[in-house]
């Protein structure tokens, strides 16, 4: 089924539902609920057991523990092996240049850091990020995409480029923890003429939005020790 077409563009965006964090990042990468939590562990079994069945043979090996958590947490090489299934494949921003470069030139992100995962992508021309910590996406101005994954790799995440030609369309309309929001309803979106800017200030850190108060505080001791000079 294609995306909803009797409704404006819109962008599908997924809460966060315990250890399904995984499962929303991809279904945000897609744009759609086109994969439910039992798929993944489906996925998840068949490399467990592609490990199990390999682990005595001269074959690249995937440590088990980096599949699934203890707690039931989807890792890297699942959502990865996801992905592939629609010819999509994860690059670590690490191992390209242009992707670390100018990520904006790229189509969509996946963020990793325990079992924390985010999805940041281009929709409708504008970039979004997909958290599902949020109820709703959060809109990033095209001038601090660059900063937005320096501070998330600052702070410790793992941040994947995702080639390929992403799906027009998807399998259903809806789902149980997914919907559509419009994208002015997004977080920081365009709204009265205004350049939309505090969906990216909300994504930085405590500890650099205290950089950020010290620099300005210290630009306003300097412009005023100026002013005395005059």
């Amino acid at each position: 089924m294609a995306r909803p077409s009797d409704r404006p563009m819109m962008l599908y965006h997924e809460t966060q539902q315990s250890k399904l964090r995984a499962v929303h990042c991809v279904n945000t990468v897609l744009q759609g609920p086109f994969f439910l939590d039992h798929e993944l562990t489906d996925l998840a079994s068949y490399l467990y057991n592609m490990v199990s069945s390999d682990e005595d043979d001269d074959v690249f090996y995937i440590d088990v523990s980096h599949i699934v958590s203890l707690g039931g947490h989807f890792s890297l090489q699942v959502v990865h092996a996801a992905l592939e299934v629609w010819n999509l494949h994860v690059i670590p921003i690490e191992d390209d240049e242009r992707a670390k470069i100018d990520p904006g030139l790229e189509n969509a992100f996946i963020c990793h850091r325990q079992n924390k995962w985010v999805c940041a992508r281009r929709v409708g021309g504008e970039w979004y990020s997909f958290d599902g910590a949020r109820d709703v996406p959060e809109r990033l101005p095209k001038h601090a995409i660059s900063a937005y994954f320096d501070s998330l790799r600052d702070d410790g995440w793992g941040v994947f480029a995702v080639r390929g030609d992403l799906p027009d369309e998807c399998p259903a309309s809806s789902s149980r923890y997914g919907k559509w929001v419009l994208p002015e309803d997004a977080r920081g979106a365009k709204k009265s003429g205004s350049f939309g800017s505090r969906g990216y200030e909300a994504s930085l850190s405590s500890s650099q939005v205290a950089l950020r108060l010290d620099e300005e505080e210290d630009l306003n001791a300097a412009i005023a020790a100026s002013l005395e000079d005059w």
